[in-house]
C-alpha cells in the first residue's frame, strides 16, 4: 500500500477531532473500519501515531511530525484543485506572473496592467536594489516580465537571451520648494541650481549618478552637496527649503514642493519592458507592452507640469492606430 491523500485525511480528522469515534462519524466511517485504516497507515509509515487512551486519541511525537507535512501537502493539494476548477485546462491564463521592478512611479502602474491583461493569474511584484539584480532575475529566470531603467549614454549592458520594448525615455525634472526663487520660472537652468544641496533617495544607481555628475560638469559647476537619505523624508526636506532634489517628471507634486522641468533637458531617463525571450509567457509581452504603454500616457496626462511640457514640444502625436508614441530624445 501507497501513502494516498486520503489516508492524510483521515490522520487529519483524527489530530482534529481527538478521537477516532469522533474522525469516523466526520469522515463517514465506522469506528472499527477508521481503527482498521489508521493501523494499515502506522504500518506503512512504521510506527505509531496516536496514543489512544480514556480521553481520546493524541498524536505521538512521531505522530505529530507525519501531521505536520500532512497538514501542509493537504493545503497544497487543496489550492491546487481549488485553482483547477476555478480555471481549468482551456485557460490561457492558468498561471503565475512575477513582475519585477526598481521602485519607481510606473512601478504600480506595471502592476495593474499585468492584473487588467491576466485577471486570472497570480500576479507578484520583486522590488530590486539595482537594475543590475534585476536583469539577473530576468535572465535566470526568476522573473517573468521587468519595468528596467536606464539613461541615454548610460545604457545598461545587454544580456543574451533577454527581449525588450522602449515604454519611454522622459527628461528628468527638478523638485524644489514652492517658495523657491525660481518656483514661478516655466523651466529652471540646472546652473542657476549650483548653490544648492542636492537630495536624493537611497539610489543604488550608478549611472544614475554619472549621468547627473556629467550634466554638472556641462553647466559648470561641480554639485555643492549631495546628501542621501530615505525616500520618504526627501519631500519634507525640499518643501522646507533643505535642498532640491532630481525627479522622474510622472512625480506627483505635494504641498510645499513643485516639479519643474530642467531647461535644455540636460537628462534622460529610459524604461523598458524586458522579459526573458524563449519563457513560456513572452506570448503576453507585446500586448502587455501596449497596455502599459497606454497606462503610462493615461499618467503623462494626469500630470499637469509634464503634460504640459509635453505639448509644448509636439510630443503627443498618435500613430495610425491612435496609440501614443513614447517620447524620445530631441
Amino acid at each position: 500500500m501507497d501513502l494516498e491523500v486520503r489516508h492524510l485525511r483521515v490522520l487529519n480528522a483524527i489530530a482534529d477531532t481527538g478521537s477516532i469515534t469522533r474522525a469516523a462519524a466526520v469522515l463517514g466511517f465506522t469506528q472499527p473500519a477508521l481503527t482498521a485504516q489508521l493501523q494499515r497507515i502506522e504500518r506503512l509509515l512504521g510506527g505509531p501515531l496516536f496514543v489512544r487512551d480514556g480521553g481520546g486519541s493524541r498524536p505521538t511525537a512521531f505522530g505529530a511530525m507525519v501531521l505536520s507535512h500532512a497538514h501542509g501537502i493537504l493545503t497544497a493539494h487543496e489550492d491546487l484543485m481549488r485553482d483547477v476548477r476555478q480555471r481549468g485546462p482551456g485557460d490561457s491564463d492558468l498561471t503565475a506572473v512575477r513582475l519585477g521592478s526598481v521602485p519607481g512611479p510606473l512601478t504600480a502602474v506595471l502592476v495593474t496592467t499585468a492584473r487588467r491583461l491576466l485577471p486570472r493569474a497570480e500576479i507578484t511584484l520583486h522590488t530590486c536594489d539595482t537594475e543590475e539584480e534585476q536583469l539577473e532575475l530576468l535572465a535566470t529566470g526568476r522573473l517573468d516580465f521587468g519595468l528596467v531603467v536606464d539613461y541615454p549614454e548610460y545604457e545598461l549592458a545587454p544580456r543574451p537571451g533577454l527581449s525588450d520594448a522602449l515604454v519611454a525615455v522622459d527628461p528628468i525634472f527638478v523638485l524644489i520648494s514652492e517658495r523657491h526663487p525660481l518656483a514661478d520660472r516655466p523651466d529652471i537652468p540646472l546652473a542657476a541650481l549650483s548653490g544648492e544641496p542636492w537630495l536624493t533617495g537611497e539610489y543604488k544607481d550608478v549611472r544614475m549618478r554619472a549621468q547627473f555628475r556629467a550634466a554638472c560638469r556641462r553647466a559648470g559647476f561641480t554639485p555643492r552637496r549631495v546628501q542621501r537619505l530615505s525616500g520618504s523624508v526627501v519631500f519634507p526636506l525640499v518643501g522646507q527649503g533643505h535642498g532640491v532634489a532630481l525627479a522622474h517628471p510622472l512625480v506627483t507634486e505635494r504641498e510645499g514642493v513643485v516639479v519643474r522641468p530642467l531647461t535644455g533637458d540636460p537628462m534622460h531617463i529610459r524604461q523598458r519592458l524586458v522579459w526573458a525571450a524563449r519563457s513560456p509567457l513572452a506570448e503576453h509581452a507585446p500586448a502587455l507592452h501596449e497596455t502599459l504603454t497606454k497606462a503610462y500616457w493615461a499618467e503623462a496626462r494626469r500630470a499637469g507640469v509634464y503634460w504640459e511640457w509635453l505639448e509644448s514640444r509636439g510630443r503627443v502625436p498618435t500613430d495610425s492606430a491612435g496609440l501614443p508614441r513614447p517620447p524620445g530624445l530631441p
